[in-house]
């Protein structure tokens, strides 16, 4: 007997009521020899064998076998045959009877592959294909995703290489991925090819039709003969592409980078209006009496994406997906409007580098910004290049008068605008209710831990960084150290951690470990003197920081000097030759070389007004170039 599969110790979501076994029949009345010749697969005498079967495993050669061997005995002949042909008629039905979640429900391929990563390092990792997205897990198990890429900014598909590497090319993207041989690699790429079909079911090749003349002159007798059909409201949209006025004589705005008159699509008709882009938003103007009246306007970071959708009639279309909407457009032609869409992504492009750089003053990325950086694709991204710089108020006409998180129009005429002390916008007073919050900038800049009113996305954007080390004092503001007494002492103290960290980092006695978890979560503390996070402003003002660190101090310290191996990387002082082992950490009473790093103590040094260590290495360079 095979075990149910729907026994307790089973997880699968297939159950014993998804197999269908049809009755049996009685054997049709016929001599043996034709009983014998029936099993061997004759299509007239066998139909439901081929329709059950023809994508699975075929056993009739053995089914006719077992046949022979019942030969001898006729009363065994009926058993045998109907047992066999209730085998062969079973299909499945899936169903979930158990509550159980198909695992392969919706998904086009699933399984294993591997990614290079910008070490040039290969890391397997778990993959789904669904119909437009593609996702990277770190495992089957866990489900915790790494990458999902949507097939609708995929730009590329690579060939599949003898060794099984293959490459996917998104909008900003390139995934390198390898899979287990060139066969399976060519598999994904084409499941991948059909995923693209589905989503995107006009191909580039199909858009020279639209340019053709014949079609405007079949378009009106598309809606006299037959009923109605779902492409229905495209047919007017092409009829009237030849019927629209594209001229347009309005002086573009100071700030724009592109403006033009392109048609919108709403109440099932396209409207005309003039949009200008800037590298802050996209604002949307009314032509009345030759003038432009300001409609309605969306910054840069609410912009997702923006696609062409030929299915509304051609290359001249395309939409613009927003965080409150999706504008469906049409431009004067293919050219204009494929320029509308390079422009849009570049100024996405370097609205995205711009908030890089805010999260990382400068310097390069490392784990700990990698978290934050994915808000720059989210609705809070565009506050990162507020973080670090005290915002100015602009004014509420630089909004056009609408609310910077839902685009509600606010004014003193209809709904008070309320200012954000983080990022100086106008909010309306659902998007804004007071809540207050410390402002970083005004931290790092002046040392003023006054709570400000922010609106409801700040103060979550506030939250989510709180304790993430994104502020580099050293680069944003080094004078805080002389001005602030008490940043002064912790700036020293952090310098004092950092190289106890490197002496216990090269330690074999693994107290490195114990620091860590003293450090709670502070890993960052080993790594840079001058990173820190928003809460570590707040406990440096509160007084409790100063008292975290020296507990760590001690720590480390007492280990160092009671360390043998710890000890042995000590220094004598050069100057005096005393047998004391000195350490760089010591700052009370020892000095470093800048250029050598040699330790001497502070009395010696003061007395010497030089590095003998430094006057040794120029003599002997002196020496080796004469000779």
């Amino acid at each position: 007997m095979v075990s149910s599969p729907t026994s307790p110790k089973s997880k699968s979501w297939i159950s014993e009521d998804d197999f269908y076994r049809p009755p049996q029949e009685q054997p049709p009345e016929s001599p043996s020899d034709g009983s014998l010749a029936s099993p061997r697969g004759t299509p007239e005498s066998r139909p439901s064998l081929l329709r059950h079967f023809s994508q699975g495993p075929r056993k009739s050669s053995s089914m006719g076998a077992l046949d022979k061997a019942c030969v001898p005995s006729p009363g065994s002949r009926k058993c045998p045959a109907a047992a066999s042909r209730e085998h062969k008629n079973f299909r499945v039905v899936h169903r979930r009877q158990m509550g159980l979640s198909n695992p392969f429900r919706g998904l086009m391929k699933l399984g294993t592959v591997e990614r290079r990563g910008a070490m040039g390092i290969w890391k397997e990792l778990f993959c789904e294909l669904s119909p437009l997205e593609f996702r990277l897990y770190l495992s089957g198990e866990e489900r915790t995703c790494v990458e999902n890429c949507s097939l609708l900014r995929c730009e590329s598909v690579g060939p599949a290489h003898s060794d099984g590497r293959f490459e996917l090319v998104f909008s900003g993207k390139k995934l390198t991925l390898r899979a287990s041989s060139q066969d399976e690699a060519e598999d994904w790429l084409d499941r991948v090819r059909e995923a693209l079909q589905k989503c995107r079911p006009q191909q580039e090749e199909e858009w020279v039709s639209v340019q053709y003349p014949e079609p405007p002159s079949d378009l009106p007798e598309g809606p006299q003969g037959g009923p109605p059909s779902h492409s229905e409201p495209t047919e007017p949209e092409s009829l009237q592409s030849t019927q629209l006025d594209w001229s347009s004589a309005q002086v573009p705005e100071p700030d724009a980078i592109k403006e033009s008159l392109l048609y919108l699509y709403t109440d099932r008709t396209w409207t005309p209006y003039v949009f200008s882009l800037s590298l802050d938003s996209l604002k949307c103007f009314r032509v009345k009496n030759n003038e432009k009246m300001l409609s309605d306007s969306h910054g840069v970071e609410t912009i997702r994406d923006i696609l062409p959708d030929t299915s509304l009639g051609g290359p001249s279309f395309f939409k613009i997906i927003t965080a409150k909407a999706i504008l469906k457009l049409q431009a004067g032609s293919a050219e204009e409007a494929a320029l509308w869409r390079d422009l849009v992504r570049k100024v996405l492009a370097s609205y995205l580098e711009t908030a890089e750089e805010a999260v990382t003053l400068g310097g390069s990325l490392d784990e700990n910004c990698q978290e934050v950086l994915k808000f720059a694709t989210g609705e809070q991204g565009f506050l990162l290049q507020y973080l670090v710089a005290i915002p100015t108020e602009k004014g509420l006409d630089s909004q056009g008068c609408f609310c910077a998180g839902c685009s509600r129009q606010i004014g003193f005429s209809f709904v008070r605008p309320k200012l954000c002390a983080f990022s100086g916008l106008y909010y309306c007073d659902i998007c804004h209710q007071d809540d207050a919050s410390v402002i970083p900038a005004r931290i790092i800049h002046n040392w003023d831990l006054t709570k400000r009113p922010v609106c409801r996305q700040a103060l979550k954007f506030l939250m989510k960084i709180r304790a993430q080390p994104l502020i580099n004092l050293q680069l944003v503001n080094p004078s805080l150290y002389e001005h602030e007494e008490r940043m002064h002492l912790i700036g020293r103290s952090r310098e004092q951690l950092k190289l106890l960290g490197d002496y216990l980092g090269l330690c074999r006695s693994g107290a490195l470990k114990e620091l860590s978890k003293r450090l709670t979560h502070r890993n960052y503390l080993l790594e840079s003197p001058h990173k820190y996070s928003v809460a570590d402003l707040q406990q440096i003002s509160e007084g409790v920081y100063e008292g975290f660190l020296k507990t760590l101090i001690e720590f480390a310290s007492q280990h160092v000097y009671h360390c043998d191996l710890c000890t042995q990387r000590g220094f004598i002082c050069q100057i005096c030759h005393h047998h004391d082992i000195i350490f760089p950490f010591e700052f009370d009473t020892t000095v470093r070389c800048g250029e050598c790093k040699t330790v001497f103590h502070q009395s010696c040094q003061a007395v010497v007004k030089g590095c003998p260590r430094c006057a040794r290495r120029r003599k002997y360079h002196e020496q080796n170039s004469l000779t």
